[in-house]
């Protein structure tokens, strides 16, 4: 049946009247998804910036190897836009260059504080956990080493020689970060502070992490460890009744990370310092794979709220944006090779400090450290490290 003009007119008409009314229901479509992607952006940064900020001095001593070379990279940031009047008025994509180390490694120190309240991060207490944390920026591959917290080395400010751990307490991170770049002969400028409340609350938001407890000697050790752990983080875990592997909650596992008795001593309590970690990568790298994006965040606002850090946003957003690429394949301590006792050689009458661990040959010890964290068997040690090895050997022996 033919049609007549004003019914052809008629459906034209209707045909740019649904046409029109498509395009409008596309266009709030996307309107609707690009303010939703706003908003996330918006969280994201705004989670991303709730963490503590802190540069290093810039006189921070670091020694440059050829095994540690920094090549820059160009990644994009989201950052708020703001009138005169200091009003966010949206948001702007930037790009810029960081020290990504696509090439080499990339050395961070990892610090572990005394300290049991929420975003406590003070100068005067001990730096109990120190771990090298060095990244393979070719693959991704992560090795770490665990200081002895009472190794003896060479301190910044305070006395000549102390525990290794002292020097955050005597004068903060910037002095600690070149005290380990000097004795070890490294190049760390970037640094993550955390504290009891912030890897348990962390561990928490990751679900848990399974550990093992071997022995009931072990198990009560553990146990009075998780009773001052919960006391002073305010976050309550029960008491295990038998030794075992269990999923343990965020007290749980730092009261696992605690334990220096019943055989541990400090090599046993630094290796289940790496495990922790090792075992909250694992879980982290589970939830990427699974696109739980709404678990990540909240790992992120958990973990990032309580740390101290002098690691950039676009740092922290292309690291996590790599967390599937990373693995853990070594860690060790040091020193490897230590005399230790209370009364040894010079340090309790000469420098004041009790049961310190002393390595047997310091030199040696850092060219093991650098073989094993870079795979340079041809490292030579600085004229620095050669004397203070030497005075160390004096000092243990008596002379």
């Amino acid at each position: 049946m033919i049609s007549s003009p004003s019914e052809r007119r008629k459906k034209k008409k209707d045909e740019q009247k649904m046409k029109k009314r498509r395009r409008n229901v596309i266009i709030v479509m996307v309107e609707a998804i690009l303010c939703m992607v706003l908003c996330i952006t918006c969280y994201g940064v705004s989670v991303l910036n709730s963490y503590n900020y802190e540069e290093l001095d810039p006189s921070v001593y670091k020694e440059t190897t050829a095994a540690q070379v920094k090549v820059p990279t160009k990644v994009t940031q989201v950052v708020e836009v703001t009138n005169e009047e200091q009003e966010v008025i949206g948001t702007s994509v930037e790009e810029i260059e960081v020290e990504t180390n696509l090439t080499g490694y990339r050395n961070i120190l990892v610090v572990g504080l005394d300290a049991r309240s929420q975003y406590s991060f003070d100068d005067g207490v001990q730096s109990d956990v120190m771990i090298i944390v060095s990244i393979n920026n070719a693959t991704g591959d992560i090795k770490m080493v665990s200081i002895l917290r009472d190794c003896i080395m060479r301190q910044e400010s305070g006395k000549a020689y102390d525990k290794a751990n002292a020097q955050f307490c005597t004068s903060g991170i910037s002095d600690t970060v070149s005290m380990v770049n000097r004795n070890l002969g490294l190049d760390i400028d970037e640094y993550v502070i955390v504290n009891w409340y912030g890897v348990a609350t962390c561990i928490n938001q990751l679900g848990g992490v399974e550990l093992t407890i071997p022995n009931s000697t072990i198990l009560s050790y553990f146990n009075g460890y998780l009773t001052a752990v919960n006391e002073n983080t305010g976050i309550w875990a029960p008491q295990l009744s038998a030794p075992g592997t269990y999923n343990m909650s965020g007290t749980q596992a730092v009261a696992f990370c605690r334990i220096r008795y019943g055989g541990y001593n400090d090599p046993g309590r630094t290796a289940n310092q790496r495990e922790v970690i090792t075992k909250m990568l694992d879980k982290a790298k589970g939830m990427a794979k699974s696109g739980d994006l709404t678990g990540l965040i909240n790992v992120a606002q958990t973990g990032l709220s309580n740390v101290k850090t002098n690691l950039s946003l676009p740092e922290v957003i292309y690291t996590a944006a790599e967390i599937g690429d990373y693995n853990i394949v070594g860690s060790a301590q040091f020193p490897l090779n230590y005399n230790s006792g209370k009364y040894l050689g010079n340090y309790p009458g000469k420098y004041a400090v009790l049961d310190p661990i002393v390595a047997t040959d310091f030199n040696q010890e850092v060219k093991t450290l650098h073989q094993f964290l870079f795979g340079d068997d041809n490292y030579q040690t600085s004229q620095f490290i050669q004397e203070i090895s030497y005075q160390m050997y004096l000092d243990a022996n008596g002379y």
